[in-house]
């Protein structure tokens, strides 16, 4: 007989819910989830994994959610509940002499070491190896709700737990937890035990099901009203929670997507009236490509719609897998914000439903826009895209309908980090869209792979894109995808060339492994940019015969003296700041407009820039009659639509100089008489490379190469002709021993040590996981490294101000709050700037910031720049001054 003294929740309640009621609270979630919120893809994947219907599927998805917190039926958990002291009070339920001294026992960890043992005793077949018993797989899956798997436990453990743990109990603790255990397979209908075990990817979408319904249960305020209607009669209880639970999943807004019918592109796109012939290609043959879950690479100049591609891709891709969902990935946090408002007008228009779009990055709260009070309507007919604030807790985002985030809220899944089951229950019902995919290095590059791979494994479709992706990377990304599908360890057995045309496409089919290539393709952006090699010694002074900024000057004299918009692209902040400083010195107040970007300037600052220079040089603004010059950095590399009648940049591996390209005579505007070809200038140092103010930002073989293949153009670069045999040039034929140097040696070197150090961090891969161990650890997802060296810190220059300090905000100065509001947290955090953390390496109390925000997550780790009037800035351990210049940004000196 249940006893219900056995409390379940405690905290925030008038009294102890009782743990029965919680347990059926949960399975009956995770019933309501399996009809509403899984796709059909998932539910296919699980029920195939266990090798049984759907029917019995869910049965056991729901028993996975009821017996959860079955180790909660313990001393540990029960003697912090006042309320129960009179059953601790009970002789059968007495405590374990000597029990402050034995080893604290998690109730997560009590429910994976107790539940094998009664499930066999409850019939389920016993099997001494764990990674052979479908009840220990079960109880591994319970045991890591809380966002990290117990390791296996030893045939010894599963047969007596008690022996190894006595502090689970005996006695009355062991008759109730057998008692709760059928309790709750009667309210699941009592399945029976699978003759398999899930294979990684089912079993981790599971656990995710199980974590979001034990959440979706313990809603506080929810749990008071049913704790408030309880009356001792579960039957009746099940009875009110089966019919609440739609309620609860709608209040959290969490089902599947569905989408209007499309079988044209001009469907998904009513206002694209003629396709690129990139965008018309797809449509007319994708669709009889699919067989299920599949990949496309995309790989095409800019401009060419390759994102509407995307989407529509994504659409085909997914209604033949199942998978209603959509994810959109991209390098940077700027890229993202711009994609998600593209993507929350798609949805709008394309979904039949309201369906939530998440904005996945750690800053996405700056964003106005995407504010839980409000809800862009973009045209009548349209349906509600807003995520409510449930959706945006954290671990939450990717379980969205829709989801826009970095690339690195997709990788974190491919590292063991807390809760990343949720991660992959919701990359499992989605299409998943990978924009930029040739913008990592070789340890975010292995990262994709293996996050690939699990998704061949989980069936999850996939659309890459990139305008620069070399054929290597392109082989490696279709590769780990199809050896994924095959849930083998070597894949597909008919492992093909694999090649990408470009302009074109590559569809994948994850069940057969077949590569149908499509391309070349004709292309709207065919042209021929001119491009200027010129060696110039790199100094920042005009006079210097030979120099870098003599021949910035001469280049932009046309623009200076008549009419026009230039691009300049520095490696380095410094650089850019030296080169804005040149221009404006030469120019003065009445010539050309000279802004700067780069990333080191305050948020509310480059936003404001990023703005202006939109609304001059993006698609739909307004070209200036003044002149002008934007002086920038790599952060004009990628995903902005602008247009400059010249493109200056220093030397850069060839991928970024064709996306630098790609920013010169983008639209078709009439052009100054100066700059009737799009043109680019590379200027590169004349003895070794790289120069010395720019550091390690590129390889050295990578410029060599660059520069050499440049040295040897005969005439304007074909695009997009020529763009693969120019990459093949600098990147893949480097692989070449016949064709190798030392600095090539080097790089290659580093980039296997990338990669190494990448397979040590990562997840197995799925066809080598019998143990759901090794798949998470208590490491915070904040924490995790998905880009090496990329270790920054976020700073707040300060001065001081009598007894208190002031910060500069975008309406002027501002005094520093000690405790400062919501809208407070907002101002200092759009006052910041991301740099180096090694910047900061032994600095003193005095970058501290104010003892209350330590308790505030999102400011607490930001370090204070005190300027004093002596330096102008502050003087770091290592001799060098920081300091915040109101045009130039933080300058490092």
């Amino acid at each position: 007989m249940i006893d219900t003294r056995v409390a379940g929740k405690r905290r925030g309640l008038t009294g102890p819910y009782p743990l029965v009621c919680h347990l059926v609270d949960t399975a009956v979630i995770a019933g309501a989830l399996w009809d509403s919120y899984l796709t059909s893809s998932q539910r296919k994947l699980i029920a195939a994994g266990w090798g049984v219907d759907t029917a019995q599927a869910r049965r056991l998805v729901m028993l996975a959610a009821g017996l959860h917190d079955i180790g909660k039926i313990t001393f540990c958990f029960l003697q912090g509940i006042k309320e129960t002291a009179g059953l601790l009070a009970d002789p059968r339920f007495r405590a374990l002499a000597g029990w402050m001294h034995e080893e604290w026992i998690p109730h997560q960890v009590a429910s994976h070491w107790t539940l094998p043992q009664i499930l066999t005793g409850l019939g389920w077949p016993p099997v001494e190896r764990p990674w052979r018993s479908v009840a220990h797989q079960l109880a591994q899956i319970l045991g890591g709700h809380h966002g990290v798997f117990g390791e296996a436990l030893s045939p010894a453990a599963m047969a007596d737990p008690l022996k190894a743990l006595r502090g689970l109990g005996a006695d009355g603790w062991a008759e109730q937890r057998e008692e709760h255990v059928r309790a709750v397979f009667g309210v699941c209908g009592s399945p029976q035990a699978p003759e398999r075990l899930l294979p990684a990817g089912a079993a981790v979408v599971v656990s995710g099901v199980v974590v979001l319904a034990d959440w979706l249960a313990s809603n506080t305020r929810q749990v008071q009203g049913r704790l408030d209607g309880w009356n001792g009669d579960l039957a009746a209880h099940t009875a009110r929670i089966r019919q609440r639970a739609p309620w609860v999943l709608a209040h959290a807004q969490l089902s599947a997507p569905a989408w209007k019918p499309v079988t044209t592109f001009t469907d998904l796109f009513p206002d694209i009236k003629d396709p690129y012939p990139l965008q018309a290609d797809v449509a007319k043959r994708l669709a009889d490509l699919v067989d299920g879950p599949g990949l496309v690479l995309v790989t095409a100049p800019t401009g060419d719609g390759k994102t509407e591609t995307a989407l529509f891709a994504a659409r085909v891709l997914g209604a033949a897998a199942g998978a209603g969902g959509l994810a959109v990935l991209l390098p940077t946090m700027a890229t993202t914000d711009a994609m998600w408002r593209r993507v929350k007008k798609f949805t709008a228009r394309a979904a039949e439903v309201g369906t939530p779009v998440t904005l996945l990055h750690s800053m996405a709260w700056l964003n106005e826009d995407y504010d839980p009070q409000r809800d862009e309507v973009v045209a009548d007919g349209c349906v509600s895209t807003l995520a409510a604030q449930w959706l945006r807790g954290p671990h939450r985002g990717l379980v969205a309908g829709v989801a826009v985030g970095t690339w690195d809220q997709a990788a974190l899944a491919a590292l063991p980090v807390r809760f990343n089951v949720l991660r992959w229950l919701g990359l499992s019902g989605k299409t998943l869209v990978i924009d930029e995919a040739h913008s990592y290095d070789a340890y975010g590059h292995r990262l994709t792979q293996r996050l690939l791979g699990w998704c061949g494994h989980l069936g999850i479709p996939v659309v890459l894109l990139s305008a620069t992706l070399t054929g290597r990377t392109a082989a490696d990304l279709v590769g780990a995808y199809r050896t994924g599908a095959r849930r083998t360890a070597t894949g597909h057995a008919d492992q093909e060339p694999i090649t990408s045309p470009y302009p074109g496409w590559v569809h994948v089919s994850a069940s057969t492994g077949k590569v149908t290539p499509h391309g070349p393709l004709p292309t709207t952006r065919e042209r021929e940019v001119a491009v200027d090699l010129h060696l110039a010694r790199h100094t920042h002074d005009p006079a210097a015969s030979g120099g870098r900024a003599a021949r910035v000057l001469a280049e932009l004299e046309p623009a200076a003296s008549g009419t026009g918009c230039a691009l300049v692209v520095c490696n380095v902040v410094a650089d850019a700041q030296a080169t804005r400083r040149m221009l404006t010195q030469r120019w003065g107040e009445d010539g050309p407009q000279v802004v700067l970007l780069h990333a080191r300037l305050p948020l509310w600052q480059r936003i404001e820039r990023t703005d202006l220079i939109e609304g001059m040089v993006g698609s739909k603004g307004t070209r200036p009659a003044r002149p002008l010059v934007v002086v920038a950095t790599q952060v004009v590399e990628q995903s902005l639509d602008w247009d400059f009648d010249l493109v200056v940049s220093d030397l850069a591996p060839m991928s970024l100089l064709l996306q630098r390209a790609g920013r010169c005579h983008r639209h078709d505007h009439p052009r100054p008489a100066w700059a009737p070809v799009p043109r680019l200038v590379v200027l590169s140092p004349p003895g070794g490379l790289p120069a010395p103010s720019w550091g390690d930002v590129y390889d050295t073989s990578l410029l060599r190469r660059t520069c050499d293949t440049l040295r040897r153009l005969d005439g304007p670069i074909a695009i997009p002709g020529a763009v693969p045999g120019l990459i093949a040039d600098v990147y893949d034929a480097a692989w070449d021993p016949a064709r190798m140097d030392g600095d090539d040696a080097q790089r290659l070197a580093r980039e296997q040590a990338q990669a190494a150090a990448a397979d040590m961090v990562m997840i197995p891969p799925p066809a080598r996981v019998t143990d759901l161990y090794p798949l998470t650890s208590a490491l915070d997802p904040d924490l995790a490294v998905t880009r090496l060296g990329g270790e920054s810190r976020r700073i707040l220059p300060v001065w001081p101000t009598g007894s208190s300090w002031t910060f500069v905000t975008a309406d002027g100065p501002a005094e520093l709050p000690d405790k400062p509001s919501k809208e407070d947290i907002r101002t200092i955090i759009l006052s910041t700037v991301q740099v180096r953390s090694t910047w900061l390496a032994g600095a003193g109390p005095e970058t501290l910031p104010p003892s209350p925000w330590q308790d505030m997550p999102a400011l607490r780790d930001i370090a204070l720049i005190p300027h004093d009037k002596t330096t102008g800035g502050w003087r770091a351990p290592d001799g060098r001054t920081i300091r915040l210049d109101p045009v130039d940004g933080i300058i490092r000196e």
